[in-house]
């Protein structure tokens, strides 16, 4: 299944300054890595690039959709992907059908691969913090209707599955 995973705001935002908008929020930090353990994770140069992004994301396999290599200190440990992620993402879905594919960010990456995406795990962040990148989660959803809803600290979890491709 091709899915992608994020934490939004309400108005959302994803993104200050090349990392999240909000400081490290443990529960959040677990939910993603519940799902996304033992599965395929890709994400933009810049999510790659993000300070606070252990490199690579341990017990994942990690792809990186950038027009060039980043640093050659992490080349033997991620897969990049050098242009098109939606034909990409499908072929890597296809050479590893046991696994999930995620896609992690950021805003490019989430908008360009959205028509092959089965399900979306949104975390909506509660408060008001500020962010220099945002996402049209109305538009972002539209194809999908919510599955299931569970309340965190500070947040709320949503799983979406898309009901129209």
């Amino acid at each position: 299944m091709i899915c992608s995973i994020l934490a939004a705001t309400n108005m959302g935002g994803i993104g200050n300054r090349g990392t999240l908008p909000w400081p490290k929020h443990p529960q959040d930090l677990a939910w993603f890595k519940e799902h996304t353990t033992n599965q395929i994770v890709v994400m933009g140069r810049n999510t790659w690039e993000d300070p606070q992004m252990p490199k690579p994301l341990p017990d994942r396999i990690n792809y990186v959709v950038s027009g060039k290599h980043v640093d050659k200190k992490y080349q033997h440990l991620v897969r990049w992907i050098p242009s098109d992620p939606v034909d990409n993402i499908k072929h890597i879905q296809k050479e590893h059908p046991k696994n999930d594919v995620f896609v992690i960010g950021g805003r490019q990456l989430y908008e360009a691969t959205e028509p092959i995406v089965e399900r979306v795990y949104l975390t909506r962040m509660k408060g008001a913090w500020f962010a220099d990148t945002r996402i049209e989660l109305e538009r972002y959803l539209a194809c999908f209707r919510i599955y299931g809803v569970r309340p965190g600290t500070n947040c709320t979890y949503e799983i979406w599955n898309r009901v129209l491709f």
